[in-house]
C-alpha cells in the first residue's frame, strides 16, 4: 500500500514537474523574443531621434555635423547589431551628378552612384556614420534599385511611419563571414510632413542597416545561451525567409520535444520566432523532486516492510520462546530425575567403596587413606565432565577417569587398549554417562566388585571420512553367570538414549556363561566438531 501511494505520488509530482517546466521554458522563450523586440525598437528610437535632428536642421544637415550626432549616439558601445545610421537621397535618374558632388564634399570620394537601374527614382546613399570599411563599401549605393529595399522604401512613404525590408545580404558584407540582415526606413520630408500636392514626393530616407546575427546575440548575451536554440524567419511573403539560427537548433527538438513559436511584428514585418530547449534545460534539476518523492516512498515501503518482516519475527521469536520454555520444562524434569538417579548411584558406589576398602584394608587407618582417595578420583573425574563442555577429550583418560570414580585406583588400566581417540563434546557426555552407568552396573551387578571378576575395554576406527565409526566393546568376565534383566531400569534407557539416540549409534548386549558384552558402535566423522545438541534430545529417543 505504501508503495502504491508512492507511486502516485511520483507521478503527480512528476507531471507537475513537466507542467512546471513548460512554464519555465515558455517564460524563457517569451523573454528572449521580447530581448530581440525590444532591442529593434531601441534601434527605432535612434531613427527617430535622427529625423528629428534632420528636421531640426531642414535637411540640411553636413557630413561633419552628422559625424559628430552619430558619434556621440556610441553605437559600437551601446547598439550592437546596427551597423550605423545613414541617409539617402531621393532622386530622379540623371541627377545622380548631385549626389556624387555631395559624396566627394563630405568624403572627399569619387564615387558614382550605383548600380545601374531602370527606375525613374533613385536613392543613393550619401551619409553613412560611422565611416569604416564595410560603411564605405555601402556610399553611393542605390537602395531604390533593389526590389526588396524598394518595397520598404514605398510602404514606409505609404503608411508615414518607419519600417523594415526584408531580409537581405547588406552591401557591408564584404568578408567571407556573413550574415543576413534587414534595414528600417523612416521617409524623410523637409516640411516635416509629405507635401498636399506631392505626397509620395518624399526628400529622402533616413535609414539603419542591421545584421541579423549580430542583433540576436547582442539581445541574448545576458541569458543562459545554452539552455535554449533560437531560430527566426520572416514569414510576411508566401515563404519563409531565415533570418538567424542558432548552433544546434536542427537537433534540439529531438533531445527534450520542448519548444514555442511566436510570430510578432517588427517594424512592420511578420517575424516568427521559434525557440527549442536544449538538454542543458533539465540536465540541473531534471525531476528533482520527483526523484525524491520517489526515493522517499521507497525509503517508507521499506522501513514498512523491515517493520513488518520485524513484527513477524518477533511473533515467530515469541513462539519459538515458548517451545524452548516448553523444552526446558521438559529438559529440567530429565536433568531432575537424572540427578537423582545420579545421587542414588553416587551413594550406591560411595557405600560400595567404602565396602571394598574395608574389606581389603587391615587397619582403620589404611581405610581411610584408600577411602578418601578414592572419593577424590570421583571428585577428578567429575571436573574432567567439566572441562569436556569447553576441549576435546580423549577416550581412554575418559574411560580411566570414570572407572576410578566407581572401582577406585586398583584397578589394572592394561586391560584398556586401543587407539587414541579424541572425542568432542557432546561424544564425550555421552560416552561419559554410559562408562559410568556400565561400571557402576558392574560393580552392582555384575562379577567385576570380586576379586575373580575381570572386565575389558577395547575400542577401534572403522572406516574414514565421513563414514568414519567408533566401535567399544565392553567385556565384563565373572566366575558365575550374570542373569539378563527382567527389566529395563532408568540406566538402561539412559545408556540407550546416549547410544542411540544422541550419537546415532547402534548397542548390542549379550549374556554368554562367561559374563556380560556390550558392543557399542559411534559415528565419530573427520573434521571440526559438530556443534553440541541438547540433552533433551536424549529423552525422545525410545527406551
Amino acid at each position: 500500500m505504501v508503495a502504491l501511494v508512492g507511486i502516485g505520488a511520483t507521478a503527480v509530482v512528476y507531471r507537475a514537474e513537466e507542467a512546471g517546466d513548460r512554464i519555465r521554458f515558455e517564460n524563457m522563450a517569451d523573454e528572449s523574443i521580447d530581448r530581440i523586440a525590444s532591442r529593434v525598437r531601441k534601434h527605432v528610437a535612434l531613427l527617430i531621434s535622427t529625423h528629428a535632428f534632420f528636421s531640426a536642421q531642414s535637411g540640411e544637415v553636413s557630413r561633419s555635423a552628422f559625424q559628430r550626432f552619430v558619434g556621440g549616439l556610441e553605437l559600437e558601445q551601446e547598439f550592437e547589431g546596427i551597423r550605423g545610421i545613414g541617409y539617402a537621397a531621393r532622386i530622379s535618374s540623371g541627377e545622380e551628378q548631385t549626389a556624387e558632388m555631395r559624396l566627394q564634399r563630405g568624403y572627399g570620394l569619387d564615387l558614382a552612384v550605383w548600380p545601374d537601374t531602370d527606375q525613374t527614382v533613385r536613392t543613393p546613399i550619401v551619409l553613412l556614420e560611422p565611416f569604416d570599411e564595410r560603411n564605405r563599401a555601402a556610399l553611393g549605393f542605390d537602395m531604390f534599385s533593389e526590389p526588396r529595399r524598394r518595397a520598404a522604401m514605398q510602404q514606409a512613404v505609404a503608411d508615414g511611419t518607419p519600417h523594415a525590408s526584408a531580409p537581405v545580404e547588406l552591401v557591408q558584407e564584404i568578408t567571407e563571414t556573413k550574415q543576413a540582415g534587414f534595414l528600417v526606413y523612416i521617409p524623410f520630408w523637409r516640411g516635416g510632413a509629405p507635401r498636399p500636392d506631392t505626397p509620395t514626393a518624399v526628400d529622402g530616407f533616413i535609414y539603419a542597416p542591421f545584421r541579423a546575427g549580430d542583433l540576436h546575440d547582442a539581445a541574448l548575451k545576458q541569458m543562459a545561451g545554452d539552455r535554449f536554440v533560437l531560430e527566426t524567419n520572416d514569414v510576411t511573403g508566401e515563404k519563409p525567409v531565415r533570418l538567424y539560427q542558432s548552433a544546434g537548433f536542427d537537433h534540439a527538438d529531438t533531445l527534450t520535444g520542448m519548444a514555442v513559436t511566436r510570430v510578432m511584428d517588427i517594424v512592420g514585418r511578420d517575424w516568427a520566432f521559434t525557440v527549442r530547449a536544449t538538454p542543458a534545460f533539465r540536465s540541473s534539476t531534471r525531476h528533482l523532486y520527483a526523484i525524491l518523492i520517489g526515493a522517499i516512498s521507497l525509503l517508507l515501503a521499506l522501513a514498512f516492510a523491515l517493520a513488518t518482516r520485524f513484527q513477524i519475527k518477533a511473533v515467530e521469536s515469541a513462539h519459538t520462546l515458548h517451545a524452548i520454555s516448553e523444552k526446558t520444562v521438559q529438559e529440567k524434569d530429565l536433568m531432575l530425575q537424572e540427578m537423582k538417579h545420579r545421587i542414588k548411584n553416587s551413594i550406591a558406589r560411595v557405600l560400595a567403596i567404602a565396602r571394598q576398602t574395608a574389606a581389603s584394608s587391615e587397619t582403620l587407618s589404611d581405610f581411610s587413606t584408600s577411602f578418601s582417595a578414592r572419593l577424590n578420583a570421583m571428585a577428578n573425574a567429575q571436573d574432567m565432565l567439566t572441562r569436556s563442555h569447553w576441549q576435546r577429550a580423549d577416550l581412554e583418560e575418559l574411560l580411566k577417569t570414570e572407572l576410578e570414580q566407581v572401582f577406585g585406583g586398583a584397578r589394572d588400566t592394561d586391560r584398556l587398549n586401543g587407539p587414541k581417540v579424541l572425542l568432542d563434546e557432546r561424544t564425550t557426555q555421552a560416552l561419559g554417562l554410559t562408562f559410568h552407568e556400565l561400571a557402576t552396573n558392574a560393580l552392582k551387578y555384575g562379577g567385576v566388585a570380586s576379586r575373580d571378576g575381570d572386565l575389558d575395554v577395547h575400542w577401534e576406527i572403522l572406516g574414514s571420512g565421513r563414514q568414519r565409526r567408533l566401535r567399544i566393546d565392553w567385556v565384563e568376565t565373572s566366575p558365575e553367570p550374570i542373569e539378563a534383566p527382567k527389566g529395563r531400569g532408568f540406566g538402561s534407557r539412559l545408556i540407550d538414549a546416549n547410544i542411540r539416540g544422541e550419537l546415532g549409534g547402534s548397542l548390542e548386549r549379550e549374556f554368554p556363561s562367561t559374563g556380560m558384552a556390550v558392543r557399542m558402535v559411534i559415528p565419530v566423522p573427520e573434521g571440526p566438531a559438530p556443534r553440541r545438541k541438547r540433552r533433551g534430545a536424549a529423552q525422545k529417543t525410545p527406551a
